[in-house]
């Protein structure tokens, strides 16, 4: 199996390649989130160390939120871009997923910090969906976390101090969902959970 993976929803970058048997990755804290700036030249860097020239991948990878909106639209776009060129076929994945395949075997709520005390979250049993994708507040949270353990993509003030294993969670959400690749590209898309401010202001 050979593929290129990226989540870039976050004040992160996650970055895979796989090449069969070889697998080399990068994952980085961006603050003040740079993507539009760093990720060419880190898909370049991690495609050269596994060996693997992209236009051989069998598919391409990103996560589709939710998140950043710009980061999102950033791995989106770029993912897109080498499908196009390489036709080949794309496989999307949501950034609550990735948080979900750290720790597979627990009942888990998977949380990303949306600010003012509000979340996106999603709960599963294994690999069952228990609470749908949704925009949460802080109660709801609380309440659910009573028969869940707590998971997100980075330390969460008041709830949460440590983040999972992205590049983790990443390949799992991938190699587990092959079902859902496809030739269509357009099946990559951002998945929203709200209007952004900037859309929220126009209302």
């Amino acid at each position: 199996m050979k593929y290129l993976a990226i989540d870039t929803s976050g004040d992160y970058l996650a970055v895979v390649c796989k090449n069969d048997d070889v697998v080399k990755f990068h994952f980085s804290k961006m603050p003040g989130v740079k993507h539009s700036v760093t990720l060419m030249p880190i898909i370049e860097e991690v495609a050269q160390n596994a060996n693997l020239n992209l236009k051989d991948a069998d598919f391409f990878t990103s996560t589709t939120g939710p998140g950043s909106f710009t980061g999102i639209r950033i791995g989106v776009a770029t993912i897109k871009g080498f499908a196009d060129a390489y036709n080949k076929p794309v496989l999307p994945v949501t950034t609550l997923e990735v948080i979900a395949y750290t720790e597979i075997d627990k009942r888990r709520l998977c949380l990303i910090d949306a600010k003012h005390d509000h979340f996106y979250a999603q709960a599963f049993d294994g690999k069952t969906e228990t609470f749908k994708a949704s925009f949460i507040d802080k109660e709801t949270v609380l309440n659910l976390s009573q028969n869940h353990k707590l998971l997100a993509n980075g330390p969460i003030d008041g709830l949460l101090e440590d983040s999972v294993d992205i590049i983790k969670g990443l390949m799992g959400a991938v190699e587990d969902n092959l079902d859902r690749i496809s030739y269509d590209v357009d099946s990559l898309h951002p998945f929203y959970l709200r209007l952004s401010q900037a859309e929220e202001g126009r209302k």
